[in-house]
């Protein structure tokens, strides 16, 4: 059986910039920004999008428990690489500040990926704010 997901648009009239599905146990996100240029009002959508993400999945979490895997299959060392941090989006700001470029394609983000996400695109909006007003 298909797992439940919700489903997050961001559109500007009737086109979609950005979608997020958020899975039912909270154990990912799914992101996809197919390379958009975004006016400040809808960079401010798009953050709103990432925390109503963020709620629904915090809450996801507290309902559902995930197992121990670790207790299940012992050491998983020998089986497992460790990644510091994957390269999820490449964002890009227009010199007078009037225009953000996000491209991210869809894949699978981790909780905290997302979230870091949502705390970089903040940093761009404030970003453009600087430039904006110079």
């Amino acid at each position: 059986m298909a797992e439940l997901q919700w489903i997050i648009e961001v559109r500007c009239i009737n086109t979609l910039l950005a979608e997020l599905k958020v899975g039912e146990k909270g154990e990912y996100v799914i992101i996809s920004i197919p390379n958009n240029n975004f006016y400040p009002s809808e960079l401010e959508r798009l953050i709103k999008a990432f925390e109503i993400a963020e709620k629904i999945n915090n809450e996801n979490r507290l309902t559902y428990k995930l197992p121990d895997i670790v207790g299940e299959f012992g050491d998983l060392d020998n089986y497992v690489e460790i990644i510091e941090k994957r390269d999820l989006a490449r964002i890009g700001i227009l010199s007078n500040g009037e225009i953000v470029n996000i491209d991210v394609p869809e894949q699978t983000f981790s909780p905290s990926e997302a979230h870091d996400l949502m705390i970089e695109l903040k940093k761009v909006q404030q970003t453009m704010k600087k430039i904006r007003s110079n």
